[in-house]
């Protein structure tokens, strides 16, 4: 990943995460939010499957964050999504997500990229990993994060060693799922339709950035993660200025 931004809003798949990294986040703190919600994932992998045992899952994904200085500002628990009407895909289901603990800005930012992803070539290496990390025939999980630098103050706020001098803040969608009516076809989750006998859970966090906790631990976290950075980060396309 760049260190420099071009000044537009970014969509990434990292791993099953679909992430958002607004315009005027510095290249270091996008990396930031990348490698901690891989690392949180690769974890949580290890020791269940979440398309399984999703509630063990996203634990696991939680504590790992906690642990490297995201702190909780915001938590909505787990809890069934009842749309409003069906048939309905996964642009809707994250836009009633985030239009229950964030403003329209952010709210049309996490759709566009859903949708920006949803059109891309599904031979490319962005569909592609999405959709192999988020589900295992009918049920799986999947986050889709929007992340913001927000001032140049407060909690971790320095303008130092290339790290941006503002708050890291991350809103995340945490959606599992497991398909029960026959009619739903799951071989591409981004094309899904979910039918009202489908089982759709969805919770939220909003999280900031600790400098202080995360910082001495940056190398780390990307000498942990090696390799597999090129492997499961995949840029999507632009969302927007």
């Amino acid at each position: 990943m760049s260190e420099d931004r071009d000044g537009e809003s970014a969509a990434v798949v990292d791993c099953g995460s679909l992430v958002v990294l607004t315009a005027g986040m510095s290249g270091q703190h996008g990396k930031d939010v990348l490698y901690s919600l891989l690392l949180a994932q690769l974890v949580a992998d290890r020791k269940y499957k979440r398309h399984a045992d999703p509630v063990r899952w996203y634990e696991s994904y939680g504590e790992t964050l906690e642990r490297i200085g995201w702190v909780v500002e915001e938590h909505e628990g787990f809890s069934r999504h009842r749309p409003r009407e069906g048939p309905y895909g996964v642009p809707s289901l994250v836009r009633e997500t985030f239009s229950r603990f964030a403003d329209d800005a952010t709210v049309n930012g996490a759709e566009a990229a859903v949708r920006a992803l949803a059109a891309a070539d599904p031979a490319g290496r962005a569909a592609e990993l999405f959709e192999q990390r988020t589900h295992f025939e009918r049920a799986g999980a999947f986050q889709v994060g929007v992340a913001e630098e927000v001032g140049g103050g407060g909690v971790g706020g320095r303008g130092v060693g290339g790290v941006g001098g503002g708050v890291v803040v991350v809103r995340v969608g945490r959606v599992w799922f497991r398909g029960v009516d026959d009619g739903t076809g799951l071989v591409r989750l981004l094309h899904a339709e979910f039918r009202a006998a489908d089982e759709v859970v969805r919770g939220a966090q909003v999280l900031h950035l600790n400098e202080d906790v995360h910082g001495p631990l940056r190398d780390e976290i990307a000498e942990k993660l090696g390799a597999r950075v090129e492997v499961l980060i995949a840029p999507v396309a632009p969302v927007g200025g």
